[in-house]
Formats: C-alpha cells, sequence, structure tokens
C-alpha cells in the first residue's frame, strides 16, 4: 500500500473514530437529558405531593397532641395525608431516579429526598395513622374523678403501640441516614423538619407505648400494690431533683390508686449507727451517709440503687415491703398547677407562678422549724393528690403536664418486679444513670447539695456536652490522641449579699469550712462504659477527682464552693475506647427549678 493509501485509510479510521465518539457522547447527552427531564418532572410532582402532605400532617399531629379524645375523629384527613405520601414515594422510588443518585453532588440530594419522603410515608402509615385510635382509648381509660385507670383498656394497646413506636424508630434512622452528605439549604431545612416532627411523634408514642405495658400490673391488675413516693426539694438538690423531705404511701389495687399514710424522714431513717451498708464505691464517692438517711437515697445517679435503699429502710421502720419508689421534684408540682388551676396549703395559695418561689424560698423564710416544714410539705402532697384526682381536673392537661416533667427528668420510677423494671430501662422514668447512652448521651452531669441548707435555690448555671474525634496524623506517627468527649458545668451563686443574715436552716448548719451564705456543690460526671475519666478542671486548673465504677459507668465527683455571686467552670475530660464511636446529641442532667441551660455540640465522637 503506497503512502497516500495509508494516510487515506488512517483519515477515514480517525473520521469513524469521531464519529462513533460523538454518536456515543451524543447518546449519553440524551440520556442525561432524559434522565434529567424524567427525574426532575417527577421530583416536581412529589415535592407537590409532599408539601401538601407536610402541612395536613403538622396540623394534624398538633390537634391530636391538644386533645387526643378527637383522635380518631382525624383519621379520613390521614388516610388523605398518607395517599399523597405514598404518591410521592412511587414516584421516587423507581430505577432511573435511583441510577442518578449515583451522579456527584445532585446524587446525594436526591437520595435525600428519596429517603425523606420514605420516612415520612413510614411516620404517618405506620405511625399516626394506626395510633390515633389508640390515643383515644387510652384518654378515656383514666377517670381521674374516680381515680381509676381501666387497666383492661390500657393493655388492650400495649401490642398496636409497640409496632407503631418500632415503625417510627425505623422513620428516624432513616431521616438520619438522610441528613448526611452535602445537601443544598432548602433541602437541609426540610430534612431537619421533618427529624422534628417525627422526633416528637415518636417521644410521645414512646412514652404511651411503655405506659401501655407497664401500667396495668403497676397500679394493681393482677393484685394490690404499695409505693413508697418521695417529694424531692430542689433547694436541697440531689441527682433526681432534691432531697426526699416528704414521703408517702401511694397503694393501687384493680387500677384504684389511693394516698396513704405520709411520713416524715425521721419516722423512716434508721437508729444512728444502724445505717444500711453501702459498697466501697458508693462509700469512696458519697460518704456512709448515702445508706444513713432516706434523704440521702439518691446521692447516686443510680435510681435502681436509690429504690432498693428506699425499700430496705421502709422494711426496717415500718415492717412493709414496696413494690416500687416513685420519685418527684418541687418543679413538677408548678408543671401540674398549670393543669389542675390553684391550691391552698397552711393559708397559702400556690399556683403555676408563684410555685417554686413559695417551695423553694418563702417556706423556709416564713417556717423556722424543721418540723413545721415537714408539716406543710406533707399537707402539700395531700392538697396536691386531692387537686389531682378532683372532680373538674381535665385528664389530658394533666398527662401532659406529667409528660413534660418526665421529659426533663423530674419523675423517677423504681420496680421491685424485675419485668416491668426492665420496661422502662434506658428511659427518662429509669433515672439519671440509666439514660446514658452511646447513641446520643454518653455522658451526664449530676448535682448535690453539700451545704446541708436550702441554697440551691440561689444556684444557677448550664451543663454541655461536646465530643472531639482524633484529628488526622501522620500514619508514619502513632497517635497522641483518641476521640474525647467533653462535660461542663458552669455554676452562679446569685445569692443576696445579706445571705449569712438568713436562717440557718437555708444557709446550712454549719458545715466545717465553709462560710454561711456559701453552696458547697458535689458535681458529679458520669459516662457510659465506652468512655474513660481522663482529668477534670475547675476554673481552669487540673484537679484530683474521686473516680469510682457504679453499675458499670465510670463516675468522677469533685466538690465546688461559691461565695454569693461567684461563678465557677468544671471541665471533665472522658477519652473513648479505641472500638467506640459514640454519638452526642444531648445531655443527661440533674433537674433543677431554678435557670440552667442544657446543650450539646451534635457529632460522632470517633
Amino acid at each position: 500500500m503506497s503512502g497516500r493509501s495509508r494516510r487515506r485509510a488512517r483519515a477515514a479510521e480517525r473520521a469513524r473514530v469521531t464519529r462513533v465518539v460523538l454518536i456515543s457522547l451524543g447518546a449519553v447527552a440524551l440520556v442525561v437529558v432524559v434522565c434529567a427531564a424524567w427525574v426532575g418532572v417527577r421530583a416536581a410532582i412529589s415535592y407537590g405531593q409532599v408539601s401538601a402532605a407536610r402541612a395536613e400532617a403538622k396540623a394534624t399531629v398538633a390537634a391530636v397532641a391538644a386533645d387526643p379524645v378527637s383522635a380518631a375523629s382525624r383519621a379520613d384527613r390521614l388516610r388523605v395525608v398518607g395517599d399523597r405520601l405514598d404518591d410521592a414515594r412511587n414516584l421516587t422510588g423507581d430505577v432511573v431516579w435511583r441510577a442518578c443518585e449515583y451522579i456527584p453532588f445532585a446524587g446525594a440530594n436526591l437520595r435525600s429526598y428519596r429517603l425523606t419522603v420514605e420516612a415520612l410515608h413510614e411516620t404517618v402509615g405506620g405511625g399516626l395513622a394506626p395510633v390515633v385510635a389508640d390515643l383515644a382509648k387510652l384518654e378515656t381509660a383514666v377517670s381521674l374523678a374516680d381515680r381509676t385507670v381501666d387497666t383492661a383498656a390500657v393493655a388492650s394497646t400495649a401490642t398496636h403501640l409497640r409496632t407503631v413506636e418500632r415503625a417510627l424508630e425505623l422513620g428516624r434512622t432513616t431521616l438520619r441516614e438522610a441528613s448526611t452528605g452535602p445537601l443544598v439549604p432548602p433541602l437541609a431545612s426540610g430534612v431537619t423538619e421533618a427529624q422534628s416532627l417525627v422526633d416528637s411523634l415518636h417521644r410521645t408514642v414512646s412514652s404511651l407505648s411503655v405506659a401501655a405495658r407497664v401500667l396495668p400490673a403497676a397500679i394493681g391488675a393482677s393484685g394490690a400494690k404499695n409505693y413508697a413516693l418521695l417529694f424531692n426539694n430542689n433547694a436541697e438538690l440531689r441527682t433526681t431533683g432534691g432531697i426526699a423531705g416528704a414521703i408517702s404511701e401511694l397503694t393501687a389495687d384493680g387500677g384504684r390508686i389511693e394516698l396513704g399514710q405520709q411520713l416524715i424522714p425521721d419516722q423512716v431513717n434508721p437508729a444512728e449507727g444502724a445505717g444500711l451498708p453501702v459498697s466501697p464505691e458508693e462509700r469512696a464517692l458519697y460518704g456512709p451517709q448515702l445508706g444513713e438517711y432516706i434523704q440521702n437515697v439518691n446521692l447516686t445517679p443510680d435510681f435502681v440503687r436509690s429504690g432498693e435503699l428506699t425499700a430496705a429502710h421502709w422494711r426496717a421502720a415500718l415492717g412493709q415491703e414496696l413494690d416500687g419508689v416513685v420519685s418527684i421534684d418541687t418543679a413538677t408540682i408548678g408543671l401540674l398547677l398549670s393543669a389542675t388551676g390553684p391550691i391552698t396549703v397552711a393559708g397559702r395559695e400556690l399556683n403555676s407562678e408563684n410555685a417554686s418561689r413559695v417551695l423553694l424560698r418563702d417556706v423556709y423564710l416564713e417556717i423556722e422549724s424543721r418540723d413545721e416544714q415537714d408539716v406543710f410539705f406533707g399537707e402539700l402532697t395531700r392538697a396536691m393528690f386531692d387537686k389531682l384526682f378532683g372532680s373538674g381536673t381535665g385528664t389530658v392537661p394533666v398527662l401532659k403536664a406529667l409528660g413534660t416533667a418526665v421529659d426533663q427528668g423530674r419523675i423517677s420510677l423504681w420496680f421491685a418486679d424485675a419485668a416491668l423494671q426492665r420496661e422502662i430501662a434506658g428511659g427518662p422514668l429509669a433515672g439519671p444513670l440509666a439514660q446514658l447512652t452511646d447513641r446520643g448521651a454518653p455522658v451526664g452531669v449530676f448535682l448535690a447539695d453539700g451545704t446541708a441548707g436550702k441554697m440551691d435555690s440561689y444556684l444557677e448555671g448550664s451543663v454541655t456536652a461536646t465530643c472531639h474525634a482524633p484529628a488526622k496524623r501522620d500514619a508514619k506517627k502513632p497517635a497522641k490522641v483518641g476521640s474525647t468527649v467533653t462535660a461542663t458545668a458552669t455554676l452562679a451563686s446569685t445569692a443576696p449579699a445579706d445571705i449569712a443574715s438568713f436562717p440557718w436552716v437555708v444557709t446550712g448548719y454549719g458545715v466545717p469550712d465553709l462560710p454561711a451564705g456559701h453552696i458547697r456543690t458535689l458535681v458529679q460526671f458520669a459516662a457510659t462504659d465506652s468512655l474513660r475519666p481522663q482529668r477534670v478542671k475547675v476554673d481552669g486548673a487540673e484537679v484530683t477527682a474521686l473516680s469510682r465504677m457504679i453499675d458499670g459507668h465510670p463516675v468522677s465527683v469533685v466538690q465546688v464552693d461559691l461565695a454569693p455571686g461567684a461563678v465557677s467552670v468544671v471541665v471533665a475530660e472522658f477519652a473513648a475506647l479505641p472500638t467506640r464511636s459514640p454519638t452526642v446529641d444531648r445531655v443527661v442532667a440533674t433537674p433543677t427549678a431554678t435557670e440552667f441551660e442544657h446543650f450539646a455540640e451534635p457529632g460522632t465522637c470517633g
């Protein structure tokens, strides 16, 4: 073949290759355009359905929360919402849409949108729509005026509520997956809004699900039950809210609840020198007083242990066995009064606005005798019980107030029945330590008074939790720092300058080395078994903290003294075990009746 022929052949081959490339590129471009048009049209239609469904779902959720009795009447609206979301899900689930999810950046947004639609569909279809009838049934099963609960009606909802709870948990998991990746702001905002809606509904259904499984047996469906009610006063802090200054007996039989004998601590406390034995770890952190006084059973954040100690005190003093312990704090009274209206105790009117001030401060300024104070709080318990279970009190407002108190950690339960205890394990009712989990709350900050007075009505501050992933390093160099979780307690005394002149019952009876009017606080930092204490700093200076294991959890304790107007910052650092990656999105803390901010910086610590 001549040179000219070869050149012509190569030119022809190049032209053929060029045509093939151009045709291929054109085909790819056509496919991209067609796919973009396909996805774009379906996304637009789907978004219209989601937008309409979102508005209706938000309105329905709000209405159901305000009046569960009317929940069943909204079933038709929820079916419409479910149909819209079903259409939206079908529009985003085809093979073309899934293929486009692999496109850089745009694909992450398409995937996030699809997952959000799926989560909302599961929330309404598998969560909200099936539960509305149960909401109405549960509400009507409670008769406050008769002090009774229809245990059979409550029990009949348990299986269904558990199924719905799991469906909502699946929706939450899907939304967490949808929130990952580089999302455009409107979509990121929509995912956050969907998470808020699903989280709120999950909390409500989860609480009802636990109640349906626990309540029938707990209030005597199969036999009489006997409980100790510990009324915790936040003016003298303990981990579950405050010192148990008033104690009452609660009985339940066949669904009917009664308030029994009312006691003061000295009627339950053992004789001097006859306190309950405590473990070496407990003695190191809290001293022997954990077992010496019923007022101190909640020094530990382990409420199972608090319940066991209370039952042992009750048995020794009264010769009776307890089926459980209920702990409730002063601030809950204010929440309940917003639902019931005011009550009168010893000539004083208490309402939702003044309850904290009267119960945390005024009582101690006006009644100096501790015996008379105990009598006052006993009368308060009776008056509150009678108001709650009186005619005219609305069940829905009371249940909502109690739900708020539970969410804030103001109510804790312990059951002697291991099966009932397992049902509440890990939830807010199980107490402070039980709420710690690597999935969002690996650390807790718990406060206990060391002043032996009522100075914590002047204690304010904040508690925070943050996580720090290990920095990227040179592969040739050994790692020096792993992932860590930091918990911080900022404490401030708002006591007036003349606080030292206040009655001794407020300032304390005279703790060694603590001037009158100063606040002494035991700050406890607890964590899951994935973390190990590293160091504690008080106002920037590293200090030696007492550290022990309590029920498998590392707990570190330091003491902080505050003069009037003083502020102190306590920081505890924990290191995560190499094989663990806890996440932080909330911090568990002692509930107070004063202003304490809770803040967690969300993130994965590993």
